[in-house]
């Protein structure tokens, strides 16, 4: 049985497994994140490496933050992780430490290959993958596969503008900053004088669940706004199917939300409106996606799918 070892790479923790070519978990276990820099973060996924070595691995595979080319193992961004950025060879890097084949994809781009591989975008020929959190991470396939873009940036959807009457600017307001989590439950603390720092996801969805009016306008707010960035995405893309992840996916309502206000939204467009509405889901895989994900880019570059 061949067996693989997967990182998750996090802000504040690094989750790795002991993986099967089926994706089922052997073993599995977390550390924090180092900060003190690179040479510790190298450190790190030598020792998580040598705890398997003894099982013989086929690959180290790996899954983080930023903009990287998933073909030489290079990051041109990294994300939160501050000593990943301005370009840092890690494929090379890691030669040396590790020696056994190593293949690194973006986190948001690792999610969406679990869901095209064993979720919910299986046998989908076109469709969106956003993982909404602090951000707006995602991925974008075409013709049964993942779409990396030119320069490895396809699917960063965070910092799409949502004012288009001046210049694109690093201080525009972008896509994220009202459609990330952080912002509904803030906009709902504001709303009904809870102290923002004190709100969450969770808090938030029990107000919507127990029917408070106020977490339920600002659901329908927030669902409307998702819709029409989503509508912009699709007169470009027309994709079949679009899946939501991220820990607020794993709320029916708001997938239930969502599609009912999408519905609303193309049940207005006139008939000669070229978009056609897509089919609405939530990501099947929720902790567990990026292990699964980095192990089918490797699977899948290597042509063993």
């Amino acid at each position: 049985m061949s067996k693989y070892i997967s990182i998750d790479v996090g802000g504040t923790g690094i989750k790795y497994a002991l993986m099967d070519q089926s994706a089922a978990l052997l073993d599995q276990g977390e550390y924090p994140t180092p900060k003190e820099g690179l040479d510790a973060f190298l450190d790190l996924i030598t020792s998580i490496y040598d705890q398997y070595k003894t099982e013989n691995p086929e690959a180290l595979v790996m899954a983080a933050p930023g903009r990287i080319d998933s073909v030489n193992g290079y990051f041109y961004t990294g994300g939160a992780l501050m000593y990943l950025n301005g370009g840092v060879d890690l494929k090379g890097l890691l030669k040396d430490r590790i020696p056994i084949p190593f293949y690194v994809e973006n986190d948001a781009k690792a999610a969406a290959m679990a869901e095209l591989w064993k979720g919910a975008m299986q046998d989908v020929n076109s469709g969106l993958v956003l993982t909404i959190g602090t951000g707006i991470g995602g991925a974008v396939i075409i013709n049964g596969k993942l779409w990396k873009g030119n320069t490895f940036a396809a699917g960063e959807f965070s910092p799409i503008p949502t004012n288009w009457n001046g210049r694109a600017m690093a201080n525009h307001q972008a896509w994220s900053d009202i459609n990330c989590t952080n912002a509904m439950v803030r906009r709902h603390a504001m709303a009904t004088g809870q102290n923002p720092a004190e709100a969450n996801g969770r808090t938030f969805f029990e107000a919507v669940n127990n029917g408070d009016p106020k977490a339920i306008e600002e659901l329908e707010w927030f669902c409307e706004t998702l819709a029409t960035g989503l509508y912009g995405l699709q007169c470009a893309l027309d994709v079949e199917k679009v899946a939501i992840g991220g820990g607020i996916s794993r709320q029916p309502i708001l997938i239930d939300t969502l599609d009912r206000v999408m519905s609303r939204q193309y049940d207005r467009l006139p008939v000669w409106f070229p978009a056609s509405k897509p089919a609405v889901a939530a990501c099947h895989f929720s902790s567990d996606a990026n292990l699964i994900g980095a192990l089918y880019n490797y699977l899948d570059q290597t042509n063993q799918l």
